[in-house]
């Protein structure tokens, strides 16, 4: 937008004609400059999430390493001991590899800030791709969405996500309220 003003600027004050200035507006159109967006903010919830889950499968994936090295270095090993120490040691790696996504996932926030109520943050991870196939699925059992191709909006909002551009909503209210919608 500021180099379209800069260009009608210039056939303003003359400084260039108005072919050449209906030129650069039409190689400006075919081109339109996206600004380079940082991603959305992530709270501190998010961190903590993803560090908790990574941290207690670690902890599980030891304590079930440390149970199935016991039992095996015992002459005899109980067969209901081992299928605890590998159910735990199972579920520590699947704990490790949740911390892990949860902190490359994309995290849809959801801010609301009142001016007289109290103020509301949800954060969880979304994947769109999950999400986008979800909603495929739901278009046989409710046929309005596929009037609405939310699943090609899904998919869209995905690869922009994947350029660098996070989607961001803001909106304030007259009465001093807030509502802040980030995902990225």
């Amino acid at each position: 937008m500021g180099e379209r003003l800069l260009i009608l600027g210039s056939i303003e004050r003359g400084e260039i004609s108005v072919e050449e200035g209906a030129r650069r507006l039409a190689a400006a159109a075919k081109s339109p400059e996206l600004p380079a967006l940082t991603t959305a903010p992530r709270p501190a919830v998010a961190r903590w999430l993803w560090q908790a889950a990574f941290w207690v499968g670690v902890a599980l994936a030891a304590w079930g390493g440390w149970l199935l090295a016991s039992s095996c270095a015992g002459e005899v090993a109980a067969t209901g001991r081992l299928v605890w120490a590998w159910l735990i040691f199972v579920l520590g790696i699947l704990g490790m590899m949740l911390g892990w996504w949860l902190q490359r996932a994309r995290w849809l926030y959801v801010r609301v800030r009142q001016a007289d109520g109290p103020n509301v943050t949800i954060a969880l991870p979304l994947p769109l791709g999950l999400v986008a196939w979800g909603m495929s699925i739901a278009q046989f059992f409710v046929p309005r969405l596929d009037e609405i191709g939310v699943d090609e909006l899904l998919l869209a909002m995905e690869e922009e996500l994947r350029k660098g551009y996070p989607f961001v909503v803001k909106v304030d209210d007259e009465d001093g309220g807030r509502v802040q919608v980030c995902f990225g």
